[in-house]
This record gives C-alpha cells, structure tokens and sequence, in this order.
C-alpha cells in the first residue's frame, strides 16, 4: 500500500516542482538554490528538498540547471547530515552547473564551540533534534578542505576555534541568511553566542 501511494504522489510531486521552477525561471534572472530548505526559503531564492534535489546526482542538477547555471547556493545545517563522500559529490555536481562567481553559503554546528551543552546536542548520536542523523561535527579546520580539493576558496564568516575564542563577521547580506547565527537566534538576544554555526562561504578559485 505505501509502495503504491509513493509511486502515485511522487510524480505529482516532481511536476509540481518542474512547474514551480518553470514559474521561477520566468521571475528571477538570477538562480539562487536552497539546498534542504525544509520549505523555507526567502523570497528570489528555489527551495528544494533531497526528493527533488539529490545532490549527488548529477543527473537532478542536470535536469534544472542545464541551462540555468546557478549564482548562489544556501544549505543551513544540511551536510552534517550527509557522508563526505556525499557532500564531495554536492560539491562536484554545484562547479558543474553553476556560474564563474557562484557563491555557496554553509552553516553547520559547530564541533569547537565552548559549550558542552551545545555540543552535546549537536554531535552525532547527540540530544538535540536530528541528532540521532548527523554523521559529522565539523570545525572550520574539517570543512573547508572537503571543497578545496574540487575547486573551491573558504571564506570564514561565523567559527568557534581550537581555543574556543569565538569569531564572526557573518551579515545579513543577502547570499542566504542563517537563523542559527549570533545575529538571528532568539538565544543570542544578550548578545552572547549561546547558539552560533559554523558559516563558511565557499567560492570558486
């Protein structure tokens, strides 16, 4: 029975987005992906999901973004759920099909941050919701070198480091915004970094 109601509804649901991306096509000059958006997304920006974009096909970037080269990409707390193994096929999939300037924004948890209670809930198997599905805690020392190897330039914006000094100049400028920064959580209204991401934004060289 949920094999048959799977084999019904996905369909639906991958034309519904080839509609939906028909219509942003027609409004948006620019490509700007959100990759595991969760449905949410700002406006001017595609959300996606792993139904309609698995990143490691090559063949579903093809499919949207053939002729459509991506400006900018988004993904807040989405590779800690994926192998490195996968998110080097995200990254070699992104160089493909995206623009000379293109422009990968990044937030994960972040593995040096000072607190034990945070890191509790954020490591694989921690507390915290989706937890019990995060395959990595990254660093800014773990992360940048997964892009690097295909083609990429890290630029640091939100870290903690190995002497748990914590670091940002992270903005709201427009290349995705990140809820879980100092800037945007709700916890952080004393202007202390009780829940920040790692934010890095990759570029290619």
């Amino acid at each position: 029975m949920l094999q048959t109601i799977k084999k019904t509804i996905l369909p639906l649901y991958k034309l519904y987005y080839d509609l939906r991306w028909l219509a942003y096509r027609r409004n948006h000059p620019d490509t700007k992906l959100v990759i595991g958006s969760s449905g949410i997304a700002e406006p001017g920006w595609f959300e996606t999901d792993v139904l309609i974009l698995d990143v490691t096909q090559e063949a579903h970037f093809r499919h949207f973004f053939a002729g459509r080269p991506i400006g900018m990409v988004f993904a807040e707390h989405v590779l800690e759920h994926l192998t490195a193994e996968q998110i080097e096929l995200m990254a070699r999939n992104i160089h493909k099909y995206s623009a000379p300037g293109v422009n990968i924004r990044v937030a994960v948890p972040d593995g040096f941050h000072a607190d034990p209670k945070y890191i509790e809930a954020v490591r694989p198997g921690g507390t915290g919701a989706g937890a019990d599905d995060h395959k990595h805690l990254f660093t800014y020392q773990s992360l940048p070198p997964l892009f690097g190897k295909h083609g990429y330039r890290a630029t640091l914006l939100e870290y903690w480091d190995e002497d748990r000094q914590f670091h940002t100049t992270y903005r709201n400028d427009g290349k995705g915004t990140v809820r879980r920064s100092l800037v945007n959580d709700a916890r952080n209204a004393d202007g202390q970094p009780h829940y920040t991401s790692l934010i890095v934004d990759f570029t290619k060289v």
